[in-house]
């Protein structure tokens, strides 16, 4: 059964969260067929979701998860305007400019007028909204360290090296994408 629809979404960390991830074997050898390795992989990050979840409850009580994601993307790219963060976040442009509006009042981004278009606003974190980002970065590594200290060495070494490699597929990937487009 779904949740109501005015009831908020589960934290990832949350309890209602924990107890949805159930493992999926993966039979066979390395070489297992995609399909099996993609609902494997998809088992598997919903346990990397809820460890990153936790982390995020350490600042979820600071800032909204509407905002906490705005605030990353703007942190992501080295210039962002209102119009590139209203399209990575799915959102209309006043809608992403209330959410800055927000972040603003509280401190935790800037606007700018651009460089070399004074119409266009930049936005960037401020120094307590990279405090922010910086706390919870540090959160999620200490999450993810508590579950990788348990893994063998082999292991670590073989997710790294898939991860690396999934890392670079994923990215030609989009980049063959956007040449289409």
């Amino acid at each position: 059964m779904g949740r109501a629809s005015n009831e908020p979404p589960p934290s990832l960390g949350s309890a209602r969260m924990r107890g949805r991830t159930r493992g999926v074997a993966l039979s066979g050898t390395p070489e297992a067929d995609p399909e099996a390795v993609a609902a494997a992989v998809e088992s598997a990050s919903a346990a990397l979701l809820l460890a990153l979840g936790r982390a995020e409850e350490a600042v979820l009580p600071r800032v909204s998860v509407s905002q906490l994601r705005a605030l990353l993307i703007i942190d992501s790219h080295e210039k962002t305007n209102l119009s590139q963060l209203a399209d990575e976040l799915g959102a209309i442009p006043s809608s992403a400019s209330r959410l800055c509006d927000r972040l603003v009042a509280a401190g935790l981004i800037r606007r700018r007028a651009g460089a070399t278009d004074r119409r266009e606003v930049e936005l960037s974190p401020t120094a307590e909204g990279q405090r922010l980002i910086d706390e919870l970065r540090e959160c999620r590594r200490t999450e993810l360290g508590r579950v990788l200290g348990s893994m063998s060495a082999e292991g670590r070494r073989a997710l790294l090296a898939g991860l690396q490699e999934f890392q670079r597929e994923a990215d030609r990937a989009g980049d063959a994408e956007h040449e289409v487009a």
